[in-house]
């Protein structure tokens, strides 16, 4: 099952960016089936290949944001602070979350924030603050 639809990502006016994304979702579409492999058949087989699909998102989604970041600051972005520190505040759920995993075994601690709060989080921060960025990025390079 597909947590995500690419083709109902919304774009933005920078190619590197909807580029990330698109790496983004499919990163999330498999750890969701994981996710949904590890709640039917909580084996250690299953256990091990989520945590490594976690990792590689982890780990793709600290580059994303740091790319993003390092563009913002070389073009000296006006709100760089708070579009860093949602990206910060994310990342922090991120690892909060997989230790709350790694601690309980609980898989539904992270079934919950994929079904609920993940698809809604990252649509609507691409539909605001990449958006904004894009254009700003967009529009200090044309110039």
């Amino acid at each position: 099952m597909m947590l995500i639809d690419k083709n109902n990502l919304p774009l933005v006016a920078i190619e590197f960016m909807n580029q990330v994304h698109l790496e983004d979702v499919e990163l999330i579409n498999e750890l969701y089936e994981l996710i949904l492999q590890v709640h039917k058949q909580p084996t250690p087989q299953n256990t091990a290949k989520l945590n490594e699909k976690y990792s590689q998102w982890f780990e793709h989604t600290i580059n994303h944001f740091k790319k993003e970041e390092e563009k913002m600051l070389q073009l000296h972005f006006p709100p760089y602070p708070r579009h860093k520190g949602e990206h910060d505040r994310a990342l922090a759920l991120m690892e909060t979350l997989y230790r709350q995993w790694n601690a309980t075994n609980d898989i539904n601690v992270l079934k919950d924030y994929f079904d609920k709060d993940l698809v809604p989080w990252l649509v609507q921060h691409i539909q605001t603050m990449d958006t904004v960025t894009a254009m700003f990025f967009k529009n200090t390079q044309s110039q």
